[in-house]
């Protein structure tokens, strides 16, 4: 029997767990026939993120096409859904408990059909953000007729095993190319949390510059001429590189508007997300924003242009805004002293009022 590990604390409430094998040792007495596979993946990532991918519950409704779900409880270290596979002709719902058993292995089961599936993953470093990740399927059935169906069973979970790795892998590629160009990833704990995956507006990336061991700067480009004509409704120009200094700017309508390129949350590119870009409600209320597409959560634009442009001027702790009637101007300004408390790089452009007369710049609040 496993208890929580130390590092798992933070639980409103003692457990204990069985892994895997204690699992399938006990239903064995109960006179069930287990056989079992293993599924391999190594990354350019680091185990961190494998550990945060498996336990990261809103994101199973947004990158995963074959499998819909509703989370029925959560805790830090244990957490239960019913998801609904899609299968040819049918939707089949399956129950699913998933807790860890140690800092880098999680054990989940659920029935399926005339079976029982008890599976464990674990993550190991294979060298600096590199790796491993082994994916164990104990399959389970208490009729030996039945038993006849195990290779169809483990030819469909090892179908379903390619097809979730190829939703779920970009995720930790992405985050992977992020650490080797210094970013790094907050967690409230030694060990992800499935319920504090659930909290979608914090911000969890932590940029090279505000890295407290080792800062260091990323590249700044060079300033930006944007000419309003040369815009195109629906394509979306990118400025810079898919950092968190990188920048869309797209027109929509009579607004020109500009967004960033890098989810401060767990750190999606949003470039994609950018032309689909949706426009919601009528008049003085209406609104623009994009939506992170491994979480959900939307974005309003850091600045919203209405034309025709008035001369106007703006800022935030990365960039500086300014408008004329022809185009918009964006410099790229030097973040080395942005504090953690500036971190968000989604939150709105400040209006910078000229010394003669009061011009505004429209901006949208952030979520």
């Amino acid at each position: 029997m496993i208890h929580p590990p130390e590092s798992t604390s933070r639980h409103a409430f003692p457990f204990e767990a069985r892994n895997q094998d204690e699992l399938v040792a006990l239903l064995r007495e109960q006179g069930m026939t287990f056989r079992d596979f293993e599924c391999v993946t190594d990354g350019d990532y680091a185990p961190e993120d494998a550990a945060w991918n498996y336990m990261d519950i809103p994101h199973l409704n947004y990158v995963h096409g074959q499998v819909d779900g509703c989370m029925t409880f959560a805790a830090d270290a244990v957490t239960a859904s019913v998801f609904f596979q899609r299968v040819p002709f049918f939707r089949l719902p399956l129950t699913v408990l998933i807790y860890q058993t140690s800092r880098n292995s999680i054990t989940y089961y659920t029935s399926f059909f005339l079976f029982l599936v008890v599976i464990r993953t674990e993550w190991n470093s294979l060298g600096p953000a590199r790796a491993r990740v082994i994916t164990r399927y104990a399959v389970g059935w208490t009729n030996r007729l039945v038993g006849l169906a195990f290779p169809l069973i483990r030819w469909l979970l090892r179908r379903n095993y390619r097809i979730l790795m190829s939703e779920d892998l970009p995720m930790r590629n992405q985050r992977g190319a992020l650490r080797k160009k210094g970013y790094s990833f907050r967690m409230s704990g030694e060990i992800p949390s499935f319920i504090e995956s659930r909290k979608i507006m914090r911000q969890n990336v932590v940029t090279p510059e505000q890295n407290v061991v080792a800062p260091t700067d990323i590249g700044h480009w060079p300033l930006r001429r944007i000419a309003f004509d040369e815009l195109i409704e629906g394509r979306p120009l990118l400025v810079g590189d898919p950092n968190h200094l990188g920048l869309t700017v797209q027109r929509r309508r009579d607004s020109v508007l500009v967004f960033p390129r890098l989810c401060p949350h767990e750190g999606a590119d949003l470039d994609t997300a950018a032309s689909r870009c949706k426009i919601s409600g009528e008049g003085p209320e209406a609104g623009t924003t994009i939506q992170c597409p491994w979480h959900g959560r939307k974005f309003r634009p850091i600045l919203a242009i209405e034309l025709p442009a008035r001369p106007s001027r703006s800022q935030t702790p990365w960039h500086d805004f300014e408008t004329d009637k022809s185009g918009l101007t964006i410099t790229c300004r030097d973040s080395r002293d942005v504090t953690l408390r500036q971190a968000d790089w989604s939150r709105p452009a400040e209006p910078i009022q000229p010394d003669a007369e009061d011009i505004p710049i429209t901006t949208a609040p952030a979520l």
